[in-house]
């Protein structure tokens, strides 16, 4: 018989699907997580005894039980960034622009053409006469102009602009999504595969836009009850962990 400690020390990866009408999508996963946790929740109400006199408590009524998980992500792709910031994941594809009026401008100030990844911009005056390259400095990654000579009238512009991927801020809360973490007990050996039916993803989080070191987002969700597997004992209706050896 081994007497080796039945110690723990999990490593693993995640991965996460858009639930559909109720079923998973394809897994996708999320990178390099250094932190994962599920916990249990749950509200409860005492119960005391008054017969001893030394109201001690003797029971404990479960009124509410939850499951939350709680993460860090490092591989801040358009994917992952979309779930910390309840956005969409959208592919801009490139276009021409042609003749759009910034109105007058003034000297000095940056101007945003709110488009990115430009090129072969140029800009007219109000006499429709082109502006020459001398009198701004344009930045055509940022898609920003700044204009170091005054310019009469309403100056227009034109050029291309390439194609962007683009994230959305906080309008597509309430996704769903399966969780299935593939793990290694480093220690023991086993695999264990943890599956939560559905999670949702909380919108309060942070995105350091500014780093001195790697940069990473914290992720926390609840995981909803899939009721239908509410009689199934081998399933449960949040998921289930299961371990074993290969």
């Amino acid at each position: 018989m081994s007497n080796k400690p039945d110690l723990i020390s999990l490593q693993g990866e995640l991965f996460l699907a858009k639930m559909v009408n109720g079923a998973p999508a394809g897994l996708r996963s999320v990178g390099n997580a250094p932190e994962l946790t599920l916990s249990i929740t749950s509200e409860s109400v005492d119960h005391f005894e008054s017969k001893t006199g030394n109201r001690a408590k003797d029971a404990v009524l479960r009124k509410q039980t939850g499951v939350e998980i709680s993460g860090t992500l490092e591989e801040l792709n358009k994917e992952n960034i979309a779930l910390i910031v309840s956005g969409k994941s959208i592919e801009v594809a490139s276009s021409p622009i042609v003749d759009v009026s910034l109105g007058s401008i003034e000297k000095d100030l940056m101007i945003d053409l709110g488009h990115r990844n430009l090129s072969n911009v140029t800009f007219k005056d109000g006499s429709d006469v082109a502006i020459p390259p001398t009198k701004y400095e344009v930045d055509e990654a940022f898609g920003t102009v700044v204009f170091n000579e005054a310019v009469t009238g309403d100056v227009k512009w034109s050029g291309t602009a390439g194609a962007v991927d683009r994230v959305t801020i906080a309008n597509n809360l309430g996704e769903e999504y399966r969780f299935f973490f593939k793990g290694v007990d480093t220690y023991s050996g086993d695999k264990i595969a943890v599956t939560l039916w559905r999670v949702g993803f909380s919108p309060e989080t942070e995105l350091g836009l500014i780093n001195d070191e790697w940069g990473s987002c914290d992720i926390s969700g609840a995981c909803l009850a899939d009721i239908s597997k509410a009689n199934d004992a081998e399933l449960s209706i949040f998921g289930h962990i299961d371990r074993f050896r290969i």
